[in-house]
């Protein structure tokens, strides 16, 4: 019986795969919770989370754009005709709350949550990030159309042009874009009830950022973590290193077996969480000796990141020999910090 469900599953999620799967992909992750999976494109959306309770549906983040939204809009309702009452923003990033004006206008009703750091911050900084980047997605297209005309052949055009498609259709929503901001504001816990049915809504101590969110469902053994663990590797322009391992230490003794993160493909298990912290231990720990020895920044990328390219170049996706440049340069700056 159980696998008739399944199957029952899959076939809906493929009609909603063919129906609107421009951006997302849409896969089961347990009975009744879905992650809408983001694709790659110019301005990066961030991964949703569905969860189908009694009565209504939680969605946790908005996407970078509300078009992006409107997919998964879309998607939630070919499965189901209930409502969106929550929509849960797990920090401050653009490409996860930027789109939450699509769930106000589907269902006026919606409550978005987050923490005050998460609203405050949306207010003071996502704010000016996104009027940022009516200056910066302009430049991406002067580079993206030099590039097109550099281009030798219209195989080597076509990846290009349709990156600049996307930049451009992007800056035009950007133009009409309005920030909306949470309205309902909690300070470490909040429960979503639904006849027998419970969310849990987390706040456990800063990290990725200082506001970061984890929505977690006990009886499916179900957590959505925003970017504080991803498919990913760590990113770290807000992060706070330190206390980052103490969150993930918080969460990983809670009882799940699967992780819906902000990006990057559904992670089973824990094993991922212990490799983040022994991650930014060694980070940490390279950075402070570094730092003790009055490295400057460069002389510390120069020392370390070898290290740690080979220590965990083969445990992380290709892109962290990109990403733990900036990296070690989050962990020097907040080590140089603490020792002054």
């Amino acid at each position: 019986m159980k696998c008739v469900r399944w199957l029952i599953l899959v076939l809906i999620v493929a009609q909603a795969h063919f129906l609107t799967a421009q951006l997302f992909d849409i896969k089961p992750v347990t009975d009744d919770v879905y992650a809408a999976i983001a694709k790659p494109t110019f301005r990066t959306n961030c991964n949703a989370a569905i969860f189908i309770l009694s009565h209504e549906v939680v969605v946790v983040d908005a996407e970078s754009k509300p078009s992006a939204a409107r997919e998964v809009i879309a998607q939630i309702k070919h499965l189901t005709d209930k409502p969106v009452t929550h929509l849960v923003i797990t920090h401050l990033h653009g490409d996860h709350f930027q789109g939450a004006g699509a769930y106000v206008e589907a269902w006026p009703g919606v409550q978005i949550i987050s923490t005050e750091a998460t609203r405050d911050g949306i207010e003071s900084r996502g704010v000016t990030r996104m009027q940022r980047e009516l200056v910066t997605v302009p430049v991406a297209i002067e580079k993206l159309n030099a590039d097109v005309a550099k281009a030798s052949d219209d195989t080597a055009k076509a990846p290009i042009q349709q990156q600049l498609r996307e930049a451009q259709a992007y800056l035009a929503e950007l133009k009409q874009m309005k920030a909306v901001l949470p309205d309902v504001t909690f300070d470490r816990h909040l429960t979503i009830h639904s006849d027998n049915d419970t969310l849990e809504v987390l706040f456990v101590g800063k990290g990725h950022s200082d506001g970061d969110v984890f929505v977690y469902d006990p009886k499916r053994q179900v957590i959505a973590t925003g970017d504080s663990l991803t498919g990913w590797v760590p990113t770290m322009g807000d992060a706070s290193i330190y206390d980052w391992m103490q969150q993930l230490k918080t969460i990983e003794d809670l009882d799940f077996k699967y992780v819906i993160g902000g990006h990057g493909n559904v992670v089973t298990g824990k094993e991922t969480f212990d490799l983040w912290r022994k991650y930014f231990a060694d980070l940490l720990d390279e950075a402070s000796k570094a730092a003790g020895q009055g490295a400057s920044l460069d002389e510390t990328k120069t020392k370390i990141i070898p290290i740690l390219l080979q220590k965990y170049g083969t445990r992380f996706p290709p892109d962290f020999s990109k990403t733990v440049i900036a990296n070690v340069e989050t962990a020097y700056r907040e080590m140089t910090t603490q020792t002054k």
